[in-house]
């Protein structure tokens, strides 16, 4: 079954043929992967718990 509905981002610009473009770009350090951390993680609740 395909569906006509489309998926707009705020702007009107198209997602499909294009994915979801990142506007916030994290990358895990050395320090952090040794330490065991997930800087990705962490930076998404940070982001979700932002008010």
């Amino acid at each position: 079954m395909i569906s006509g509905i489309g998926v707009y981002y705020p702007d009107g610009k198209e997602t499909q043929r294009i994915g979801i473009v990142p506007n916030i770009e994290v990358k895990p350090t050395i320090n952090s992967i040794k330490a065991g951390k997930d800087e990705l993680m962490e930076k998404a609740i940070e982001i979700i718990n932002k008010p």
